[in-house]
C-alpha cells in the first residue's frame, strides 16, 4: 500500500474558527492542516455586505461557490464569483472579497505542490 490512508471529513463535526486575516468572518475547517498536499479545506457562508481585506498567500488557493455570488478582488481586477464558478489563486496574487451582493456560500482549499 501507498500513501496516505483514506479519512473521511464532515460538515458537521468540522471545528469553526475565524479567518486568519479578517477574524470577523468565520470558517468550517472541513479537512485540518497537514493532510497531504492540502494546508486546509474550509467552508464559509457570507451575509450581504462580507468583505475580506487584500492578502497573499504562499501556496495555491481554490475556491469554489456553492451558491450565490461575490466580487473578488484579484491583483486589483474586479473578478465576479458565482455559484458552479471556480477561482484559482496563484501564490502571491493579491486577492480581497469586495462585495457579497447575496448571502452566499464557498468551499475553498489550499494546496501545497
Amino acid at each position: 500500500m501507498t500513501g496516505l490512508p483514506m479519512k473521511l471529513h464532515t460538515l458537521e463535526k468540522a471545528e469553526e474558527k475565524p479567518v486568519s486575516h479578517d477574524p470577523g468572518l468565520k470558517k468550517k475547517l472541513l479537512v485540518p492542516e497537514g493532510v497531504g498536499c492540502v494546508r486546509h479545506i474550509s467552508q464559509i457562508v457570507l451575509k450581504p455586505g462580507s468583505s475580506a481585506s487584500a492578502h497573499a498567500h504562499d501556496a495555491t488557493e481554490v475556491f469554489y461557490c456553492v451558491r450565490g455570488e461575490i466580487t473578488f478582488h484579484v491583483n486589483g481586477k474586479p473578478v465576479l464569483f458565482a455559484a458552479g464558478s471556480c477561482l484559482i489563486i496563484e501564490p502571491g496574487e493579491e486577492h480581497a472579497i469586495m462585495e457579497v451582493a447575496v448571502e452566499s456560500e464557498m468551499v475553498y482549499m489550499m494546496v501545497t505542490a
